[in-house]
């Protein structure tokens, strides 16, 4: 298997870590990407951003009321 952040996985493929990462696991080693996007084009005075490990996916709020959502016009 492959260790990842101290949890042993199975060999193949890992739909989601507790990190948010999809990976193939096999005995040459490991291949991870990310599940989520970070949002890079938002109001950057009004908006900040907040990182949902529920869902793997960053929320842009309102700095001032983190129940209220922002655009964001662009990830990566």
């Amino acid at each position: 298997g492959c260790m990842i952040n101290g949890k042993l996985y199975p060999f193949g493929l890992i739909e989601r870590t507790e990190d948010c990462y999809q990976c193939s696991c096999g005995r040459g080693g490991m291949n991870c990407c990310s599940l989520f996007h970070t949002p890079v084009d938002y109001d950057k005075e009004e908006c900040k951003v907040l990182f949902n490990k529920k869902r793997c996916d960053y929320d842009v709020v309102q700095k001032h009321d983190h129940s209220k959502m922002c655009s964001a016009q662009s990830r990566v």
